[in-house]
């Protein structure tokens, strides 16, 4: 298991891609279900337990179905395991770095406070995730990197996008 962590890290650093994980089922089912608890302790800052969970459900999903249409249109859908183990795994890595900035952020805006040092360093492991992202994409997809770059900007707005008409009461 540790290995498999450092694994994670490595994709994270850009040392390794998603074709250097095993794919495996179980490891596929484990940490789809890690990331969609680490999703919802994300959104338990500004929403409810059902909510929380409900976007991070439809989050995993969303990612899911992505990956899928875009690995079945450039024909390499034999990828979609290791891509998918590579996009949850990665994801918990940096959601639990980027959670503490964004839950001070949250909690300073609600108190009428300026986290003007917790905003910047969620921004930028923002774009970390992003790129990390781009990266993954670059090696399902056998694309250049730009396209991965604007691939992962482009899946994120959509999904902010989305999440907020169908979440937002």
């Amino acid at each position: 298991m540790q290995a498999l962590i450092f694994r994670f890290f490595d994709i994270c650093l850009f040392r390794a891609g998603p074709q250097d994980l095993p794919s495996s089922l179980f490891l596929l089912r484990f940490v789809v279900v890690i990331n969609v608890i680490v999703g919802m302790f994300i959104h338990l800052q500004t929403k409810s337990f059902t909510q929380s969970l409900m976007i991070s459900l439809f989050s995993v999903v969303w990612l899911i179905a992505f990956l899928y249409i875009s690995l079945q249109l450039r024909g390499k859908l034999t990828r979609l395991r290791q891509t998918t183990i590579a996009m949850m795994g990665t994801n918990v890595i940096l959601s639990l770095l980027i959670m503490p900035f964004l839950y001070h952020v949250v909690a300073s805006e609600l108190a009428g406070e300026s986290a003007l040092v917790a905003l910047q360093f969620f921004l930028l492991l923002l774009v970390w995730d992003i790129t990390v992202f781009a990266h993954i994409i670059r090696h399902s997809l056998d694309i250049r990197f730009a396209y991965g770059f604007a691939i992962s900007i482009g899946y994120l707005v959509l999904s902010w996008a989305v999440i907020e008409m169908i979440f937002t009461a």
